[in-house]
């Protein structure tokens, strides 16, 4: 696996599946990084080769755990994604928790692929338990929201600034 940690500690406690349909091009030993989750079955994110078509590159989910025989194995759960997505999905992600408006988030026009006009997106009706639960996990994960997203933002200003994007 061509992963080479720099600190011993951060090492994965499975090997990269290659049996796969999907096909690692770059995995990222997950396990160790995965929000504010300490156990997780999630061991790898891998950008590679999609399952859906060879041509295509994905970003997947790696899991590993037990089955319904509660078999431990790679789990087919794993969600693969088209790139794309993924940045749409950062996108809509921070939109809808740093930009929302007593349950209504408004996307600019020409945010996403062929969209031609601003769109309005208002929140799903809940019963009042379940949006307690949404806002209070968002307050309690606010701040690493926020870190994660900056992290996303500085790296990519530092690309830009390098001409790389």
């Amino acid at each position: 696996m061509p992963y080479s940690p720099q600190s011993p500690t951060i090492t994965p406690s499975e090997s990269l599946p290659q049996h796969l349909d999907h096909r690692p091009v770059y995995a990222l030993p997950y396990e160790h990084f995965d929000g504010h989750y300490r156990v997780t079955d999630t061991k790898y994110i891998s950008i590679g080769l999609a399952q859906w078509d060879p041509d295509e590159v994905s970003i997947k989910t790696m899991r590993y755990g037990p089955d319904k025989h509660n078999k431990d194995r790679w789990t087919r759960q794993a969600e693969e994604l088209p790139l794309h997505r993924v940045i749409d999905m950062c996108i809509f992600l921070a939109k809808v928790i740093f930009d929302s408006d007593d349950g209504i988030t408004r996307i600019p026009a020409e945010t996403f692929e062929r969209q031609n006009r601003d769109i309005q997106i208002t929140r799903e009706t809940r019963g009042y338990g379940e949006l307690a639960s949404y806002n209070a996990f968002l307050e309690d994960k606010r701040n690493l929201l926020k870190a994660r997203l900056n992290a996303l933002v500085n790296l990519l200003q530092e690309l830009k600034d390098e001409g790389r994007i």
